[in-house]
């Protein structure tokens, strides 16, 4: 394929403009703004179009409908006329903005629309009669602007494309279709377990899921026979537990008719006890018993006297105040001295500082890498010695003597040297004398001795004939001896010449540095010794300034110490807060142990020791002083306690009527009063506490009422008891029951009857939805078929994925051999002959390049021009065998030379001019060397070299428009 022409109808600046082209080489050279890259977008477009499948227009779409959709007009077409293989002329148009179809229309044959057989993403791409669409194209034969090494960025775009060309020649078949489409079919009718909604995944949990109901089904059926066996159990127990509530009943009726007989007779002993009725109340004085008791309780429960001793809570105190008035002073003069030394650092950094007005001094590296630099120039020609030209005859002379000899030198038969004679005359003496031995002593190898004894003489007679020859071949070996000669002088002379050339050149180099170093105008007039001596000078005097460098460094080194890592404002800050801390702590100092820590002084290590003692002492001191403060109160509270004691004695005793001057001697008369009181209320009580008693079991009633009640109770309990009977009663009796005990039986009772309803209610409720386990059987085994045959055909799948991955691999493999040859046949030239082998990863399209030496290395980390230079190759290659057979593949290249340097410049042109023998090649570029090399190497109907005039843009009337 090739392009005719491309018509840029409505295209980024250009209205109905076209760019004819030749069918080889084509250079189109532009400044800035001539439309290069609109012209190079436009043959991408004019082949390609642009995708209309669904979805969202793509991030590289919108850049380029961006770049390159007109300004001022909603239309945007393009078009393009190609010359295929086949001799078919296809003229493509594409409506970019969508709203017409696109066409492909046989130039030769009326109404033949192509569009049909080209269509790809939903609308015609013409790369796809290369076997290639409009996004491998992109990545192989268009090569935009800067946009070498994209190649790189999505290898898997290439991989479908590249198993095409390997395996079927084109072919719209690859291992990865099928590879594609048996994975679409594994994930719609098969999936895999991260998909819950495929069948795998489906029927595994149907599977799960009917295992699950049978096993419910028969878990339920286990359960209802339970729940049944549950149920029976609860109705005995249910009736045991009527029977106790009733064995409760009489017995507890029995116990209560003893209880009250028993009550009964106690009553009538505390009736007799009170013939006369009620007995008389308790006298008063009440009252004094509490004042008393409360007097003699408050003096009995006195703490035992405490005796205090050692020193007070205020000379502890005192002790406190004397350190920490000590500590404060040692603080005070310790940030004194410490103010004091920050300002002589101070003083000594501003002394220091007044040298150095506009900063610190400084060497500059390319000072010190200039001053190298002369002083190497100056060796490297204070080493050098005068140049002798070589002595003796003239190389021409030499050579001219040496052509003479062979003309005049006759043929002679090649004469055997003396040393290879001598040899050879030994030898044969040897095998002689060795064969003759052999046959005198070893009669059984007498013939094999014979043979040798022969050969050895032979030898020998024909040594002999050659020496005779050799007489007659002397001249012959003269003029062998004296071309020789000619020879050894002719090579001596050579050696001699190069030498003396290359001193020359060492020596011009050597003048050319000092020149280059010495620099100026005159540089170029001065001998060499004028210029050794100016350089001399000059890095004397840079020399000089380097060591005073050095002195005022040490000074400004000094000053730096100071500052100790800080501006000279920051130590000047410091200076003022020591300075205004060291007086804060002078002032709250006290003046005694101030004058006195100052004339002894103290340092930093003894005020540490100070305060690391006095928080010890304070520590010990305040827990003494907590204590004696406890001691102080405890004493003092108990004073108080014994007085409020002493004058409750006193008011107690006086509403008595007793007294006494010691207060131990009075509470003994009270506790006596006390006794006696006691006694009196005692028995006073006992009386009280019968006819209370006698009032609780007679109630309301009288003592014949209270009799007849007993009697009633005694006939109801026997009554209980037959209506139970007496086996029943012992089988259920409960022991000695309660009315608690009653209580709580009848509710065990109750809740056993519910409980018997409930499980009931529940067992028939179980049994009206009890499910199948023959039907759930069935279920399982369903699922389990249809899970088998999901899985025969996974595996089926899988085995088939896992030959055409194989395939694959292989396919990849064979490709990479083809890649590399081609670009093996174009990098040494391409590269300068620095890189001779190279090895390509199909896979991710990874380059590695080898040196002459062996060396392999990643073509992404050499030079930006290097790597552009060998992706360029990669991509003539993959365009070269990813179009399909029988087709060529044009190459779009926009200014794909300007990383390279003007040697590998010329020769990737040479590389370009070459592919364009058998493939169109179209060059944008802006560099004026490659415009000169088209006007040179461009000739001829196949080759074409376009200038592009500059483009003007104005403003539209409603924006920005470009100007045609």
């Amino acid at each position: 394929m090739r392009f005719e022409s491309v018509t840029a109808h409505r295209f980024g600046p250009f209205r109905d403009e076209t760019l004819e082209l030749a069918p080889g080489m084509n250079v189109v050279f532009g400044r800035n703004e001539a439309g290069k890259s609109s012209w190079h977008a436009a043959l991408y477009a004019g082949l390609c179009g642009m995708r209309r499948g669904k979805g969202a227009m793509r991030k590289e779409e919108k850049r380029f409908a961006e770049r390159h959709r007109p300004w001022d007009d909603d239309e945007w077409e393009v078009g393009a006329i190609v010359a295929l293989e086949n001799g078919r002329r296809v003229e493509l148009r594409h409506d970019l903005a969508g709203r017409i179809e696109s066409s492909a229309e046989d130039m030769s044959v009326a109404g033949r629309d192509f569009s049909g057989e080209i269509l790809f993403d939903g609308a015609p791409d013409g790369s796809r009669w290369l076997g290639l669409n409009r996004r491998s194209f992109l990545a192989t034969a268009c090569v935009r602007q800067t946009d070498i090494l994209r190649v790189r960025d999505d290898p898997e775009s290439l991989q479908e494309d590249m198993q095409r060309a390997a395996a079927t020649a084109g072919v719209d078949q690859t291992a990865a279709a099928a590879l594609q489409r048996l994975e679409e079919v594994l994930r719609e009718r098969v999936g895999s377990t991260r998909a819950p909604t495929k069948p795998l995944m489906t029927t595994a949990r149907r599977v799960a899921e009917a295992r699950e109901a049978l096993e419910a089904a028969r878990e339920a059926h286990q359960d209802f026979q339970e729940r049944r066996a549950e149920v029976e159990t609860l109705e005995r127990a249910a009736r045991e537990a009527r029977h106790r509530v009733e064995a409760a009943e009489a017995a507890l009726a029995g116990a209560e008719a003893e209880t009250h007989a028993e009550r009964l007779r106690e009553a009538r002993a505390l009736h007799e006890e009170f013939p006369e009725g009620a007995p008389h109340p308790i006298p008063e004085g009440g009252g004094l018993t509490r004042a008393v008791t409360e007097a003699l309780t408050t003096w009995r429960n006195l703490p035992d006297p405490v005796e205090l001793t050692g020193p007070s809570a205020r000379e502890i105190e005192e002790r406190i105040e004397g350190a920490d008035a000590e500590l404060a002073a040692a603080r005070a003069v310790v940030a004194e001295a410490a103010a004091a030394k920050v300002e002589a650092r101070l003083a000594g950094a501003r002394e220091l500082q007044a040298l150095f007005p506009e900063g610190g001094p400084r060497v500059s590296p390319e000072e010190d890498a200039r001053l190298a630099e002369i002083r190497d120039a100056l060796r490297a020609w204070g080493s050098l010695s005068e140049v002798e030209p070589p002595a003796g005859r003239r190389l021409e002379e030499i050579e001219g003597d040496l052509a003479d000899l062979e003309e005049r030198r006759p043929a002679a038969p090649r004469r055997r040297s003396p040393a290879r004679a001598a040899a050879w005359l030994a030898l044969s003496a040897a095998v002689a004398i060795g064969g003759l031995v052999l046959a005198l002593l070893a009669p059984e190898s007498r013939s094999a001795g014979l043979i040798l004894f022969a050969v050895g003489a032979g030898g020998v007679l024909s040594h002999r004939l050659a020496r005779t020859r050799a007489d007659g071949s002397e001249i012959a070996l003269a003029l062998d001896v004296r071309r020789d000669s000619l020879r050894r002088e002719l090579e001596t002379g050579r050696s001699a010449h190069r030498r003396y050339a290359a001193e020359l050149r060492t020596r011009r180099d050597a003048i050319d540095r000092l020149r280059e170093f010495a620099g100026g105008e005159d540089a170029g007039s001065l001998e060499p010794g004028a210029l050794a001596e100016s350089l001399r000078r000059e890095a004397e005097s840079r020399q000089a300034g380097r060591e005073e460098a050095a002195r005022r460094g040490s000074q400004w080194d000094e000053l730096q110490g100071l500052l100790a890592g800080s501006s000279f404002d920051a130590l000047a800050a410091e200076t003022d807060r020591l300075r205004i801390a060291a007086d804060a702590l002078l002032a709250d100092a006290a003046g005694a142990p101030l004058a006195e820590l100052r004339t002894r002084g103290v340092t930093r290590s003894e005020l540490d020791e100070l305060e690391r003692r006095t928080a010890g002492q304070r520590r010990e001191w305040s827990d003494e002083r907590a204590r004696r403060l406890a001691a102080e109160t405890r004493h003092a509270h108990r004073s108080e306690r014994a007085d409020d004691a002493v004058n409750k004695l006193r008011e107690a005793g006086s509403q008595i009527g007793v007294t006494a001057e010691d207060p131990e001697e009075l509470a003994d008369a009270l506790e006596e009063w006390r006794a006696g009181r006691e006694r009196m209320l005692a028995e006073a009580g006992e009386r009280n506490k019968s006819w209370d008693r006698l009032q609780q079991l007679l109630g309301e009633r009288t003592l014949d009422e209270f009799a007849d009640e007993v009697e009633q109770r005694r006939l109801r309990a026997s009554g209980l008891v037959d209506r139970l009977g007496a086996d029943l009663l012992v089988k259920a009796r409960p022991g000695r029951p309660t009315g608690e005990t009653l209580e709580n039986l009848r509710r065990e009772a109750e809740a056993a009857r519910e409980e018997v309803l409930r499980a009931g209610g529940q067992l028939t409720e179980r049994e009206h939805h009890l499910p199948s386990v023959a039907d759930a059987e069935d279920a399982l085994a369903a699922a389990e078929r249809k899970q088998a045959r999901i899985a025969r055909l996974k595996d089926t799948l899988d085995c088939t994925i896992g030959f055409l991955e194989e395939a694959q691999e292989r396919v990849l493999r064979d490709i990479a051999p083809v890649l590399t040859r081609t670009v093996l046949e174009w990098l040494p030239g391409v590269t300068d002959g620095r890189y001779t082998g190279c090895r390509i990863d199909p896979e991710n399209l990874l380059v590695e390049v080898r040196t002459p030496g062996g060396r392999w290395r990643s073509a992404e980390l050499l030079s930006h021009g290097t790597a552009e230079q060998i992706y360029l190759l990669l991509r003539f290659a993959l365009s070269r065998h990813l179009t399909r057979e029988g087709e060529t593949c044009p190459l779009i290249l926009d200014d794909v030379v300007g990383a390279s340097d003007a040697v590998r410049k010329q020769a990737v042109l040479q590389t370009l001019h070459a592919l364009a023998g058998s493939t169109q090649v179209i060059l944008f570029t802006h560099e004026e060397d490659v415009r000169d090399w088209a006007r040179e190497n461009l000739a001829g109907p196949g080759a074409r070299l376009i200038e592009l005039a500059g483009r003007r843009v104005e403003r539209g009337g409603n924006g920005v428009a470009p100007a045609t």
